[in-house]
């Protein structure tokens, strides 16, 4: 991402929407040396098309062994908040 100062971006802005919107870049927008602001396409760079999606999931870290813990604590909390129910 380019970080660019806004007295610069704001003589360039024309040019700086061109980049973001044409070739996909991004801006940080610094003022004293400080990013107050970012210039960014507004829709996501990259989709991802359904056929694709079991093999994104497959490639994710498993978790740790902790996992069915946690698994087991959701559960019991879960299990705590539901209303009771007559029989």
């Amino acid at each position: 991402m380019e970080r660019i100062n806004v007295t610069q971006a704001s003589r360039q802005f024309s040019d700086l929407l061109n980049r973001v919107f044409y070739q996909g870049v991004s801006f940080e927008l610094e003022r004293g040396n400080r990013v107050i602001a970012k210039l960014c396409p507004a829709s996501a760079p990259c989709k991802v098309a359904v056929r694709d999606l079991n093999r994104l999931f497959a490639e994710l870290p498993r978790l740790n062994e902790g996992a069915e813990s946690f698994a087991q604590d959701i559960d019991a909390i879960r299990k705590a908040a539901l209303p009771e129910q007559d029989s």
